[in-house]
């Protein structure tokens, strides 16, 4: 009987050890480059820190609710420069590309009521970025 239980905790013991060579083998192979070089020898890699502002698309003219009596405004806004932008209203879709300060400008056409305007830009990354206003426009306004 003594026998078999010594015999039971060598092949445990073996076993145990076979189990965490693999494991050992496993964690090294995963950190391992191509060039064959573990991390642990390179410089710790951190993620790149992703630049709010560069992703937004702000609106400057006009405000979100202000209220129009014209049929045609101007938007205004500022985001990456060179940017492609597509604003999408409820009478039109406008494709056009901010300058190189990031600046764009663009007349629109409203219908009467309200007016979603919807601003996406995309970087030459394919980063998209979007900002919605609502307008109205009407056609007499209280004295």
């Amino acid at each position: 009987m003594r026998k078999e239980v010594i015999l039971a905790v060598i092949i445990g013991v073996l076993l145990g050890g076979i189990i965490l060579y693999g494991i050992n083998l496993a964690n090294n192979s995963t950190k391992t480059n191509s060039g064959g070089s573990t991390t642990e020898n390179n410089a710790k890699e951190s993620p790149t820190p992703v630049d709010k502002q560069a992703n937004q698309v702000s609106i400057i003219y006009p405000q979100n609710n202000s209220v129009f009596t014209e049929a045609q405004i101007t938007l205004k806004g500022s985001t990456k420069p060179n940017a492609s932008l597509a604003i999408v209203t409820e009478s039109d879709d406008v494709i056009t590309t901010a300058d190189s300060n990031g600046s764009f400008s663009s007349p629109i056409n409203l219908i009467n009521g309200e007016n979603l305007i919807t601003v996406t830009a995309i970087d030459e990354k394919l980063a998209t970025a979007s900002s919605s206003i609502s307008v109205i426009r009407t056609t007499t306004l209280p004295e």
